[in-house]
């Protein structure tokens, strides 16, 4: 294992090429960790449209996400245009 690290840090070459294939590995996981969160949630609303359409009970659970997102959206409304207005004086 010592000679791997000596390696790389004698040939700066390698050392970069090392570094930018463990980035790619990187980034990978978290865009494939990413589209298996959006394929959780687009099924988690079709079940909460199913629920809607076919007159069932939504569970807690659904009306919670619900008013967290609202609240997370006018937050981030509200913080957009506080940010908005600070570049807008900056000029």
């Amino acid at each position: 294992m010592e000679q791997f690290f000596e390696l790389l840090s004698g040939n700066p070459l390698l050392l970069s090429v090392v570094l930018v294939a463990a980035v790619l590995a990187v980034f990978s996981f978290f865009r494939r960790a990413l589209q298996l969160l959006v394929v959780a949630v687009a099924a988690g609303l079709l079940y909460a449209a199913w629920l809607q359409l076919s007159g069932g009970d939504a569970p807690e659970f659904f009306r919670q996400a619900k008013d967290t997102v609202s609240l997370s959206l006018v937050r981030l409304g509200a913080m957009l245009k506080e940010l908005f207005g600070l570049l807008k004086s900056l000029k």
